[in-house]
């Protein structure tokens, strides 16, 4: 017998597949939405897919250590940086590897890192899932973002 939770889980999964049915290639993002880089400054972007089934806990993201934004499911956003070294990093109840990126940013250049999870790693923890970043290779950007809705800078 389904647990009420798994229920409510499956109706909140195809609602949202209904919604993006309905709004179809409207959520699609593109590189090209954005402002350009402003000049001396790198752009990173932040992305993390719409995965039904998975926890909707927004994650916390962390720059150096520092918090900057949560970031939903089916989303995408920028942030501009002064070139230099950085440690990217996404929250996590329990210490894992794969969930930080240190990179060294090149002025007019633009990186995009991708949220990911595993619902199933770390069951001491509230929320239970496990976030991971990983560096996107610049062919993978456009079939990423056409999956994802712009959200600006943050």
């Amino acid at each position: 017998m389904k647990s009420a939770l798994s229920i409510r889980r499956a109706v909140a999964s195809a609602m949202v597949l209904a919604f993006v049915a309905l709004a179809g290639v409207a959520l699609a993002a593109t590189p090209d939405q954005a402002p350009p880089v402003p000049p001396g400054q790198a752009r990173v972007w932040f992305l993390r897919q719409l995965l039904p089934g998975e926890s909707f806990h927004p994650p916390l993201l962390y720059v150096d250590g520092a918090p900057i934004s949560t970031i939903g499911e089916g989303m995408v956003f920028y942030r501009d940086f002064a070139p230099g070294r950085y440690t990217f990093s996404v929250e996590n109840c329990l210490p894992q590897s794969g969930s930080s990126q240190t990179m060294t940013l090149q002025p007019h250049t633009q990186y995009a890192l991708q949220v990911s999870q595993d619902d199933n790693g770390a069951w001491d923890c509230n929320p239970p899932q496990v976030s991971y970043l990983q560096q996107v290779q610049p062919n993978r950007v456009p079939y990423l973002f056409a999956q994802v809705e712009y959200a600006g800078a943050r």
